[in-house]
Order: structure tokens, then sequence, then C-alpha cells
């Protein structure tokens, strides 16, 4: 009876330790991702930015069902996207939706993943492909994110003079 006693003790501490540890590695991941939000820039601290893409790592690989490593790999993306580290940005959304699919934010990924391709590195094709995929699976999560959707679909690979000057004739031939 005491073994029993001290099997399931010990078992207690342990989850409790486990549960503490992983709260305190989320709030950590937390503190870093509001840190380096407010410094989006290309002078935000390089090593700042590697602290947490290591703590995401581990969070994601020590508990893969948590909630939060969608949001937490979506805000990395985001950091990287900032930083014009469009590479990077790309495989954190890939990860996200690839390991977190039905997640809230798989939508607002795969659109920014179409975003980063249209407008950063201009892979129209890859662009094409993401924003039809947003609009197939995503586009009843938001009409007006949808409705942008076509609009970058319809103008992918345009210059603004171009889509200025059908604007404007849409407007002439209107009068």
């Amino acid at each position: 009876m005491g073994k029993l006693m001290l099997l399931v003790l010990s078992l207690w501490v342990l989850a409790a330790t486990s549960c503490g540890k992983k709260d305190n590695l989320a709030e950590l991941i937390n503190k870093q991702i509001d840190s380096l939000s407010h410094n989006m820039t290309l002078s935000a601290n390089p090593l700042q930015l590697l602290r947490l893409k290591t703590n995401i790592s581990d969070f994601t690989l020590k508990y893969p069902d948590d909630k939060q490593n969608a949001k937490y790999l979506f805000e990395l993306a985001r950091i990287h996207q900032s930083r014009g580290e469009y590479t990077e940005a790309l495989t954190a959304l890939d990860k996200l939706l690839k390991d977190y699919a039905d997640s809230k934010e798989a939508g607002m990924s795969v659109f920014m993943q179409g975003f980063i391709y249209a407008n950063l590195t201009m892979d129209l094709a890859k662009a094409k492909e993401k924003y039809e995929l947003y609009l197939r699976k995503y586009a009843h999560e938001n009409e007006k994110m949808a409705h942008d959707v076509k609009l970058e679909l319809e103008n992918l690979g345009k210059t603004p003079d171009e889509i200025f000057k059908e604007i404007q004739a849409k407007m002439d031939s209107a009068k």
C-alpha cells in the first residue's frame, strides 16, 4: 500500500511539475512575442528572435497538441515577414498548416502565404495557388477577406499603375 501511495504521489508531482514547466515556457514565449512585436524592424535583436524560435520549437515538440502552437507559429511567421525573412515566414506557416490545419489561424495563414508569394517574393504561381486554396477552404470564415483575396487574384502580377488605369477606365465607362 505504501508503494502505491508513493507511486501516486510521484506521478502527481511529475504532472504538477510538467504543467508548471509548460506554463512557464508558454509565458516566456508570450513575453518574447510581445517584445519582438513592439520592435518588428530589421534592428530587432537577432538573439532575441533566435531564443523565441528555439522556445516555440521546444514547446511544439513537447506539447504538440496544445492549442497555443498555431498562434505561436503564426506570430513567428509575422515577425519573420516584417524582418524580410520570407523563407522563414513561409516555413513557419507551412508547419502551422501541416500540424494545426483545423486551428483558427489556418485561414489567415493561407492568406498570408498568398500575400508573401504575390507581393514579396513575386512567385505568382504559388500566390495564385494559395489564394485559390483560401477561397475554396476558408472564404466562409471572413467575407471581407474573401473579397480581398478575389481582388488579389484579379490583380495578380499587375503594377499599381496598371491597376489604377483599369479603375480609371471603369470609372470613365460608367459615366
